[in-house]
């Protein structure tokens, strides 16, 4: 295969990560009504709404492919990303030392953010105080991170373990039950 395949593969590849990062965190679910199948979803906000209704011929298999496409996308980035490791090994190239190329971390930190629910979790349990605007809410996870700028969670380093622990504390809570 040729450099200029292997180019538009790779800026392909880049674009899927960045639609799927762009839905994040893509929780469609399958729902039925009186009309009939759809895929329901939550706003910014926290609100429901229609992401897509299924025509009544429809198979089952059809539903559930398209509601389970965000998961299945993820699984397949995670086995590429995998296999693209095992052949790096393989071949002795080192690995990019300074980030974890399978993860946009500034990126899911600023969706995170964007998170009614996350925003909850800061003000209960960071002392976060309202109103729960956007700026309000970064400046208060570039402090507890350490970091002047949520883009400096790509560089690796203590503050990218410093979120990930945010990130599953507020996991955590969420499962709780908040």
């Amino acid at each position: 295969m040729n450099a200029h395949m292997l180019s538009r593969d790779a800026a392909r590849l880049r674009a899927v990560r960045q639609s799927l990062a762009s839905i994040a965190p893509a929780q469609w679910h399958r729902v039925h009504d009186e009309t009939g199948a759809f895929i329901e979803t939550r706003g910014a906000m926290g609100e429901l709404f229609v992401l897509a209704r299924f025509d009544p011929l429809a198979t089952v298999e059809e539903i559930d492919f398209a509601c389970d496409a965000p998961d299945v996308v993820a699984f397949l980035l995670r086995l590429l990303d995998a296999a693209f490791a095992e052949v790096r090994r393989l071949k002795d190239v080192p690995a990019e030392p300074s980030r974890d190329a399978s993860k946009d971390y500034a990126a899911e930190c600023a969706m995170k953010c964007a998170e009614p629910a996350f925003r909850a979790f800061l003000g209960e349990c960071h002392g976060l105080e309202r109103p729960w605007s956007a700026e309000r809410v970064a400046q208060r996870v570039r402090g507890l991170l350490g970091v002047t700028s949520r883009a400096e969670l790509n560089h690796g380093g203590d503050a990218v373990e410093r979120w990930k622990s945010l990130r599953d504390a507020f996991a955590a809570w969420r499962r709780a039950g908040r």
